[in-house]
C-alpha cells in the first residue's frame, strides 16, 4: 500500500482499514418528584434529579499510507495516538410551597415561593501522543516523551435561586404577575460591591419582574363589538440574568505545558474577583386579538431588551503573557418586533382551509466597549464589534472586479504590503481592492462587508382538512442577512495544488480578458484570495421546511381508537442565491460563528412513513 500520492496527500484507504478509533458513552437520569397537601390552600413540593455521565474514547493513526504532519514545534508527527475521558454528574434540588386563594369567585391569588439548588462536577483528561516506534504501538505512553501531550480540567460549579412568584386575577378582566429572584454563583467573583444584594456573605443577584395584563373584550363596552371575540393588551418589564462566564474564569487557574518532556503548570488566565452576571433588561408590549368568531387571529409584539455587565474579551496586557482578559465591560441594546396571523378561510363540514403567517425583525447595537471596537478572527475571516453598530459583522476587504490588463493595474498604483515591510505592485488578473488613497492594499483598508443578521424572518404554514384527510405545510425564510463562505474560499482561492470548483474555469489568462476570476497563483503573494466581500454572499432564502399527509382510517372505536397513516418530508425545497450547500446553518453554537459556512453538513432531505395507533 503507497503510503501517500505524489502530492503527499494520504491514501484513503489506509484511513479506512489502518486507523482505529473507539468510543463508549454512560449516561444515567433519573428523578422524583414529592407533594405534600398541607391543607386547601397549602401545598409543598419537592423534586430532586440526578444525572450521571461518562465518555471514554481512543484512536490511534498510523504512520503507514499516511502522510505526516507537523505539530506546534516543526516537528514531523509519523503516527498519532490518543485518549480521553470525560466525567459529569449532576444534583438537581426544586422545594417550593404553593398558596392558592379564591375572592368572591371572582377574584383568584395564586403564590409560589422556593428554593432551587444544582451542583455540577466535571472532569476531563486526555494524552496525545506521537511517533511511537512502530504502527503495533498504539498506545499514548508509547510516543516520545518530548511531543506527549497531556491536559485536562477540572470543573465544579454551584448555583442557588430563591424565587417567589404571584399571579392575582380580578374578575377574569385583569391579571397582574409580579416575581422576583435572588441568584448566587460559585462562578461569580467574591469582590462584587456594587450589584445586587449580600446574604451570609455571598452577593446575590437581584431579578425582579412585573407583567400586567387587560382583558379588553370582557369589558360591557365591548358588546358593542360583537366581531370581536378577544382582544388582550399585554405589558412586562423584567431583569434577567445569567451565569454562563465559565467555572472559573473569575479566579486564577493553571494549565498544563510539556517542556524537554516534562510535564508542568502554567498560568491559564489573569482572576477577576469583580467578575458578575450579565443583566439584561426586557420590556415587552403585546397585542391579542380574535376576530369573526375567532377564524381570524392576531398577535403582535413589540420589545426593547438592553444588556448592562456584558462580558467581554478585552486584550490582555503584553506584560502578562496572557491573550485576552474577561469583564463586565460591554453594553448593547436589542430592539425588535414579531407578529403572528391565522386565519380560518375555509370552514365547512368536510372541508377547512386554515393558513398562518409570522414575521419578525430585530436591530442590535453595540453601545458601550472598553476600547471602541474589537476584532475578533474566525475561520480565516475577521469580524468587528464596535459601538453604535451591530456586534461581530464582517470586517474585511471590498473588491471592484479583477484588473483586465497590466496597464491598468499599473495606472492604479496599486501596491500590496509584504511581510516584510516591502510592497509588490498589481498587475493583470489581480483583484481590484478598494484602497483608502494611500495606494497600500493593507489592514488600513479594511470596512464593514456584510452583517450576518437578518433584515426579517418568519414562516408560512397552512392545514387543509378534507374528510379523513388532512395536509400540513410549512415554509421558513429569511431574508437579508450575510454568510461567509469559507468553503467556496477554499475552493477558489487557487494558491495551491488543492482541487477547486468548475468556477476557476473562468479565471484570468491572458492581458485584455475580462472576468470576475483573478489569475491563479501558487501561494497567493498578491493576497488575491483574502477575507474580502468576494467571500460574502447574501444568505437568503425560502424553505418548504415540511409537508405532511395523513388519513384516518375509519373504524369503529373498540379496544382500537383510531389509525393515522402519514407521509412526512422534511427540507424539499429551498430557494436561495446561496452558492453554498445550505444558507441556514451557524458554524458554532455562539455569536462568533454566525453567518459562517465551514464545510458544514447541509440538513438533508427525508421522508418518513408510518402509522399510528391508538389503544
Amino acid at each position: 500500500m503507497a503510503s501517500r500520492d505524489t502530492l503527499g496527500f494520504s491514501n484513503p484507504a489506509a484511513i479506512i482499514q489502518s486507523m482505529t478509533s473507539n468510543n463508549t458513552s454512560y449516561r444515567f437520569v433519573g428523578g422524583v418528584t414529592f407533594n405534600y397537601q398541607l391543607s386547601n390552600s397549602l401545598t409543598l413540593g419537592t423534586t430532586i434529579a440526578i444525572t450521571s455521565q461518562k465518555n471514554r474514547e481512543n484512536f490511534f493513526i498510523p504512520e503507514r499510507g499516511i502522510a505526516p504532519d507537523t505539530l506546534f514545534n516543526g516537528t514531523l508527527a509519523r503516527n498519532r495516538s490518543g485518549a480521553q475521558v470525560i466525567k459529569a454528574f449532576n444534583t438537581f434540588n426544586d422545594t417550593r410551597i404553593s398558596y392558592y386563594k379564591a375572592f368572591n369567585k371572582r377574584n383568584q391569588l395564586n403564590v409560589k415561593a422556593g428554593v432551587r439548588y444544582n451542583k455540577t462536577n466535571g472532569e476531563q483528561d486526555y494524552g496525545l501522543g506521537f511517533n511511537s516506534a512502530t504502527d503495533q504501538l498504539t498506545g499514548v505512553g508509547y510516543g516520545l516523551n518530548t511531543l506527549r501531550q497531556i491536559g485536562g480540567s477540572l470543573g465544579s460549579a454551584t448555583w442557588l435561586n430563591m424565587y417567589v412568584n404571584a399571579d392575582y386575577n380580578m374578575a377574569d378582566k385583569y391579571f397582574i404577575t409580579m416575581a422576583n429572584a435572588l441568584d448566587a454563583s460559585s462562578r461569580f467573583g467574591h469582590k462584587i460591591e456594587d450589584a445586587g444584594i449580600e446574604i451570609g456573605g455571598r452577593r446575590f443577584g437581584v431579578f425582579p419582574s412585573v407583567g400586567a395584563a387587560w382583558l379588553i373584550s370582557s369589558e360591557n363596552f365591548m358588546a358593542a363589538a360583537p366581531a370581536i371575540n378577544l382582544a388582550k393588551l399585554r405589558v412586562s418589564y423584567g431583569i434577567t440574568g445569567n451565569d454562563d462566564i465559565g467555572n472559573y474564569t473569575a479566579r486564577s487557574y493553571y494549565v498544563s505545558q510539556n517542556l524537554l518532556g516534562v510535564a508542568g503548570l502554567v498560568r491559564g488566565g489573569i482572576a477577576d474577583e469583580r467578575l458578575q452576571w450579565e443583566q439584561v433588561s426586557k420590556l415587552n408590549l403585546g397585542l391579542d386579538l380574535a376576530l369573526f368568531n375567532e377564524r381570524l387571529q392576531i398577535t403582535a409584539d413589540v420589545y426593547s431588551n438592553k444588556t448592562s455587565n456584558m462580558i467581554v474579551y478585552e486584550p490582555g496586557p503584553a506584560i502578562t503573557g496572557q491573550e485576552y482578559i474577561i469583564k463586565n465591560s460591554g453594553a448593547m441594546k436589542t430592539n425588535g418586533w414579531e407578529t403572528a396571523i391565522t386565519g380560518l378561510l375555509i370552514n365547512q363540514n368536510k372541508f377547512k382551509w386554515q393558513l398562518g403567517f409570522n414575521i419578525a425583525a430585530y436591530k442590535t447595537s453595540v453601545t458601550e466597549l472598553p476600547a471602541g471596537s474589537f476584532i475578533t478572527s474566525y475561520a480565516g475571516g475577521n469580524t468587528i464589534t464596535s459601538v453604535g453598530n451591530a456586534p461581530n459583522v464582517f470586517y474585511g476587504y471590498k473588491t471592484n472586479g479583477v484588473f483586465s490588463t497590466d496597464a491598468a493595474a499599473a495606472a492604479s498604483g496599486l501596491r500590496t504590503k509584504n511581510a516584510d515591510g516591502s510592497s509588490t505592485a498589481f498587475r493583470g488578473g489581480d483583484v481590484i481592492f478598494s484602497d483608502n488613497g494611500d495606494k497600500i492594499i493593507d489592514e488600513n483598508d479594511m470596512q464593514v462587508i456584510g452583517n450576518p443578521n437578518p433584515d426579517f424572518f418568519g414562516g408560512i404554514n397552512t392545514k387543509l382538512t378534507y374528510g379523513n384527510w388532512t395536509l400540513d405545510a410549512l415554509a421558513t425564510f429569511s431574508v437579508g442577512g450575510d454568510a461567509y463562505n469559507y468553503a467556496r474560499r477554499q475552493l477558489e482561492s487557487q494558491s495551491g495544488y488543492a482541487n477547486q470548483t468548475e468556477a476557476v474555469m473562468r479565471r484570468w489568462r491572458t492581458d485584455g480578458q475580462q472576468t470576475d476570476m483573478p489569475k491563479a497563483t501558487w501561494g497567493d503573494p498578491m493576497g488575491n484570495s483574502r477575507f474580502s466581500d468576494r467571500w460574502i454572499e447574501d444568505a437568503s432564502y425560502l424553505r418548504l421546511k415540511t409537508v405532511s399527509l395523513s388519513y384516518k382510517v375509519p373504524i369503529k372505536p373498540t379496544a382500537l381508537k383510531y389509525i393515522h397513516i402519514y407521509a412526512t418530508g422534511n427540507n424539499l425545497i429551498t430557494f436561495s442565491k446561496y452558492l453554498g450547500y445550505d444558507p441556514e446553518f451557524s458554524a458554532a453554537s455562539g455569536i462568533y460563528g454566525q453567518g459562517v459556512d465551514t464545510f458544514l453538513e447541509p440538513q438533508y432531505k427525508y421522508m418518513q412513513l408510518g402509522v399510528r395507533f391508538g389503544l
